[in-house]
């Protein structure tokens, strides 16, 4: 990924919230000018702590836009990604927001809920038949999903998609968390190199 994939993950957040940059700039005591900056790709000068802020205005979790922008160095020559910089950015995908159950939601112990995340397809090819699947190891207390994989809907370049799993708390108090991935039709993962998404609560008794 690269700042131009940072910058492309902020103007889906922008347009999602239906928020403009003066907005944006008044809720994160950021100037509109760096706004338009990052929404340039010029990143490279950019504090952390400010790219916090914009994930927070953003209501994105931070580590959704640092783990864009930190998984791959840009070229130097190019101001690319490397793969970018080799033509393969076919595939890419964008967190958009967690549409139920953010972060250290609250849940009750043996509860079942839903959680559901909302992506973007950043590439330039459309996710045909590919599946979210569960990439947890056994665990004595942890989230159980009633299914380790759901379809992922047929999703062209520039569109959305969200995407529920429906899972049962522990039967003890905990912090839980549960991880999943993209996988083609051939079952094979699709970003092996990002963290992916999960789903992160605290369990509690009643």
């Amino acid at each position: 990924m690269s700042a131009f994939e940072v910058a492309d993950y902020m103007r889906v957040r922008l347009k999602s919230l239906k928020m403009t940059t003066t907005e944006a700039a008044r809720r994160s005591g950021i100037s509109r000018q760096t706004w338009h900056k990052l929404l340039r790709a010029d990143i490279s000068e950019a504090r952390l702590s400010t790219l916090v802020k914009v994930a927070e205005t953003l209501e994105a979790h931070p580590l959704s836009m640092l783990r864009i922008y930190f998984n791959e160095s840009l070229d130097k020559k190019t101001g690319r990604s490397s793969k970018q910089a080799k033509g393969d950015n076919k595939f890419a995908y964008g967190f958009v927001g967690d549409v139920t159950c953010p972060d250290n939601s609250v849940v009750q112990t043996a509860l079942e809920f839903e959680k559901i995340w909302e992506v973007a397809n950043l590439g330039s090819e459309p996710w045909i038949g590919w599946q979210l699947q569960c990439m947890d190891e056994p665990q004595q207390a942890a989230l159980t999903p009633l299914s380790k994989s759901i379809p992922i809907p047929d999703t062209q370049p520039g569109e959305h998609a969200r995407l529920g799993v429906h899972f049962r708390a522990p039967d003890v108090a905990c912090h839980a968390i549960s991880h999943w991935k993209c996988v083609n039709a051939n079952g094979e993962v699709v970003f092996p190199r990002l963290s992916g998404l999960y789903c992160m609560v605290k369990v509690v008794d009643e």
